[in-house]
């Protein structure tokens, strides 16, 4: 059932939490009370609040203070875990920005963009063989199903778990840049209109569409920026992502219709606190700061309307572009922004390991799904 998965769910990433902040206290990773009281200072700076009234507003939303600073604490450590165990480790040489600025960001360069489409049939974190097995099943059923001539948004909209299942899987447009390191190749083997094989991944098994290709020309140089607000509904112990994605709808209904404004929405029920008080604005922001899901929809949503909900690894949401903005960035910030996302599109790719390996390093006994993971015993 859908309230089972969710429990399911959500043990997991206490799990991982509790993995994590056990591996960082090995590594002597601690966080004092000043540190943690000039973390809870920035964050109260941010949302233009005092500490006394970050503390008063986190009271009022019927959290315990001391809890949420406890929260706060176990993030600055796995933050500064992941850092030094991962992010720190990526090693990128001049040779490699010289060649991805050459590839994405000279002056008037042309590069290919592709339109994609995928099917995606996940695999549970820390899967028995069992469980492998029968995502691949599922796989085979969708490749199946393809070659004798269905359509791939209906058998996306039936069969994917992927976000984006119910668009069809629809990927929109993306240059190579953006596409993940395992299906470059495949990706690039594919002519418009074709199908790949089944893809393996951490996240279980994909199978992509090709449905176009188009050679783009732009000066990197210069740079969007979008002005924008949004609301934000994630899924929690008392909210599924069905009826997370049904609230949404409805708020954003509510806008359309003339009943609310976005503001008061946003303020009243976005989950994102920082933006929510602000009545859901952003400020300027640059695609390339966000979760691809959420650039994508800032880059296709014109300006003054407000976007479909979609849904992206914080839950759904839905935004509004109320202006944009051309910048200019220097050479030397370029390196650095190329630096950035070489070095964030590798360390993705190791962090999915590196948290599986801490799992499989430690005792875990599930008792929700009974399974038991003990690594001394193996």
């Amino acid at each position: 059932s859908d309230i089972k998965q969710l429990q399911e769910r959500v043990l997991d990433r206490m799990i991982t939490e509790k993995v994590e902040i056990e591996r960082a206290k090995q590594l002597g990773i601690g966080v004092d009370d000043a540190r943690l009281d000039d973390a809870l200072s920035g964050i109260a700076q941010r949302n233009g609040m005092s500490l006394g009234q970050l503390q008063q507003a986190v009271t009022q939303q019927g959290d315990n203070w001391a809890s949420y600073r406890d929260n706060i604490r176990k993030q600055i450590m796995i933050d500064e875990l992941k850092k030094r165990e991962v992010y720190e480790r990526v090693n990128i040489t001049d040779r490699e920005v010289d060649e991805y600025l050459k590839q994405y960001t000279g002056a008037n360069t042309s590069t290919t963009e592709y339109h994609l489409a995928q099917i995606l049939i996940s695999v549970p974190e820390n899967a028995a063989p069992q469980q492998v097995e029968a995502a691949k099943k599922r796989a085979d059923a969708v490749i199946a199903a393809l070659k004798s001539g269905e359509a791939f948004a209906q058998v996306s909209a039936e069969r994917s778990d992927a976000p984006d299942a119910t668009q069809g899987g629809d990927l929109g447009w993306r240059d190579a840049s953006r596409i993940p390191s395992l299906f470059a190749d495949t990706i690039k083997s594919l002519k418009p209109g074709e199908i790949s094989g089944i893809i393996r991944s951490p996240n279980g098994f994909h199978i992509l569409k090709l449905d176009g290709v188009r050679n783009a020309t732009a000066n990197n140089a210069v740079l969007t920026e979008y002005d924008a607000e949004h609301v934000l509904i994630q899924v929690n112990s008392q909210r599924s992502a069905a009826q997370a994605r049904a609230e949404a709808e409805n708020l954003r209904q509510q806008i359309i219709s003339g009943k609310a404004s976005f503001a008061a929405i946003a303020a009243k029920y976005s989950d994102d606190k920082g933006s929510a008080a602000q009545g859901g604005q952003l400020g300027f922001v640059k695609p390339a700061d966000m979760v691809p899901e959420f650039a994508d929809m800032l880059e296709k949503t014109p300006v003054g309307q407000i976007s479909p909900v979609f849904q992206t690894e914080y839950g759904f949401h839905f935004l509004e572009v109320l202006k944009t903005r051309e910048v200019t960035v220097p050479t030397e910030t370029l390196r650095a922004q190329a630096r950035q996302a070489i070095g964030q599109r590798r360390a993705d790719e190791d962090l999915v390991n590196y948290i599986r390996r801490l799992r499989a390093e430690a005792y875990i006994d599930n008792r929700l799904t009974g399974s038991i993971n003990d690594s001394a015993a193996q």
